[in-house]
């Protein structure tokens, strides 16, 4: 991908709270592109090459870890279009997610949709749900890797 995307900027929440962080708790990645960050995508599922796979990729990197918490990007191309929450239709997308350790869920915090698929072109919606966070569900997707991905992001 040759176009320069800024990271996300990242709405923090501490675990079991419902207040922003503030202060140090705030990470803020600055200037880092997407290009640089393709070469740290883990794939769990699917085959990042190939667009007619259902494929999910995990930056192993955690932009956040806290005692019971992690704050990592993921990303998601589906092989036929879908539709999110808000009806937003997609072929892929890149998200921020929080993983609550604790009760062994994540949620997504923001999204970037893109209507190509493998995150081809431009996104053309971004969505924030800091306030109303999504669960990570990968709906009809077989074998469902969320609890793999929630364990992994947890460290057991």
């Amino acid at each position: 991908m040759a176009v320069t995307h800024a990271r996300m900027a990242m709405h923090l929440h501490r675990p079991g709270a419902g207040a922003k962080v503030g202060g140090i708790g705030v990470v803020v990645l600055a200037a880092a592109t997407w290009a640089q960050a393709q070469s740290n995508w883990f794939t769990v599922a699917g085959n990042p090459v190939d667009a007619a796979a259902d494929t999910v990729q995990v930056d192993p990197v955690p932009v956040l870890r806290e005692r019971d918490a992690r704050v990592m990007y993921v990303r998601v191309s589906r092989a036929t279009p879908r539709r999110n929450w808000e009806g937003v239709r997609y072929r892929s997308y890149e998200s921020e997610v929080h993983f609550d350790c604790r009760t062994r869920r994540a949620h997504y915090r923001q999204a970037r949709f893109y209507d190509e698929p493998l995150w081809r072109g431009d996104a053309y919606t971004r969505t924030d749900y800091t306030d109303d966070p999504k669960p990570m569900l990968f709906l009809d997707m077989a074998p469902n890797p969320t609890q793999r991905i929630v364990r992994a992001a947890c460290g057991t």
